[in-house]
């Protein structure tokens, strides 16, 4: 097999004496040591296979067969390597290909980085079996070019693995990304997608999921609140229908307040899940809560019990208009300014309900308050003060809003 022919060229990898290119010489003794070893591959496949069969990783993940086969092309590398003799075009491959065979048999770098190191110890133990004492000094000198050919080994198979890594990430980050869009635009009643996106998020299906939608505008500050979160945590940052959607499993017994990490983050968040059935539906309420977000306004996340009126007004559609003009057209014949501040002080009594906390907000006597509630209920024959009837003013000045904005 050590016969390769001469125009497959010696492999490059740094030599002994520093040379970097292949180019120094071989020590003859080391070269016949070489061949001995070439012509016994089975004898150091079968040194090397029990040890690291003995790993817990490798037994796990690595049939018997494929180490044998692995070990044999590596050793048979890097003796050529050593001995400065030609690598056929098949053997200048292996070590790439063992970095991404294991990336994708799930196998831990650092066992399989040991393992690899393990080759320079087999070698080397069998080099030194073959060398007559009085020719140990001459072994020695050639100790850093066998080091040098398994270091160069070991890099390649590194990077590899590691390229692999990152291809296999890519790639089912792809998958995630299909099969998520896939859930957010369904009803959820596929059980079997659910069970792959449970499986491809690393989640119980059953779980409670927060559920977050972005506008363009705070996108980045969700990403940034997502990857500052502590780890060990399952998420899921997806783009749809134009906007960055979050839904992240929420901790065993979490309450549906907003979790305190998407503090300062403008965003629309949905009622909790009850289940990743669910997150479809709690996505398109908060993509509706998105939709009615005013940029600029928000400081943090908006719930749907705060933003019910613009998104119940902007599913009306023409007949906002309509409740808005019902409501408040005895108010037409008020000037501008005259109707604004008629309007700014039955707002501010609606969410207050104190006719003491109006005057402190607008700087006026209680009797102005009290004047310009009952000059309301004169022009529109709505009570300010009964909580029905201020609903109805409520949401037919967000209509109003929807219909000029």
């Amino acid at each position: 097999m050590h016969n390769a022919p001469d125009n497959d060229g010696p492999a490059r990898t740094p030599a002994a004496g520093g040379g970097g290119d292949g180019s120094a010489p071989v020590p003859p003794e080391l070269r016949t040591l070489v061949r001995d070893c070439l012509d016994d591959l089975d004898d150091l496949v079968g040194r090397y296979v029990p040890e690291v069969s003995a790993f817990d990783d490798y037994e796990a993940v690595v049939p018997p067969e494929d180490l044998r086969e692995t070990a044999r092309s590596s050793f048979e590398l890097l003796l050529r390597l050593i001995g400065g003799l030609p690598v056929p075009g098949e053997l200048r491959a292996v070590s790439e290909r063992l970095g991404r065979r294991r990336a994708h048999q799930g196998m831990p770098l650092e066992p399989l980085l040991q393992a690899v190191r393990m080759d320079f110890r087999v070698l080397w133990t069998a080099f030194l079996e073959r060398t007559r004492p009085e020719d140990l000094p001459q072994l020695t000198r050639g100790a850093v070019r066998v080091w040098e050919a398994v270091e160069f080994h070991t890099v390649q198979v590194h990077a590899a693995y590691l390229d692999q890594v990152a291809v296999l990430a890519r790639e089912r980050e792809r998958e995630r990304t299909a099969l998520m869009g896939r859930l957010l635009s369904s009803d959820g009643r596929d059980q079997r997608l659910v069970a792959q996106v449970a499986t491809l998020l690393q989640v119980n299906a059953q779980s409670d999921f927060a559920v977050a939608v972005a506008p363009p505008e705070s996108q980045q500050a969700l990403r940034r609140a997502v990857a500052a979160r502590s780890a060990g945590h399952s998420s899921h940052l997806q783009q749809h229908n134009g906007m960055l959607v979050l839904v992240a499993r929420l901790p065993d017994g979490a309450d549906a307040s907003p979790p305190a990490w998407l503090d300062g983050v403008a965003c629309a968040l949905g009622p909790v899940a009850r289940g990743l059935a669910r997150v479809p539906d709690t996505v398109r309420v908060a993509e509706a809560i998105a939709m009615t977000m005013d940029g600029g306004t928000a400081h943090g996340p908006v719930t749907l019990v705060e933003a019910w009126m613009p998104v119940a007004a902007a599913r009306l559609g023409p007949i906002a208009g309509v409740l808005a003009d019902a409501v408040l057209a005895g108010l037409g014949r008020l000037s501008p300014h005259e109707r604004r501040r008629l309007l700014d002080t039955v707002v501010a009594y609606c969410e207050s309900g104190s006719v003491a906390a109006v005057t402190r907000e607008l700087y006026c006597h209680r009797n102005t308050v009290l004047n310009r509630l009952s000059r309301f209920t004169e022009l529109t024959g709505l009570h300010p003060t009964r909580p029905t009837e201020a609903a109805a003013v409520l949401f037919a000045l967000q209509c109003e809003r929807l219909r000029s904005g």
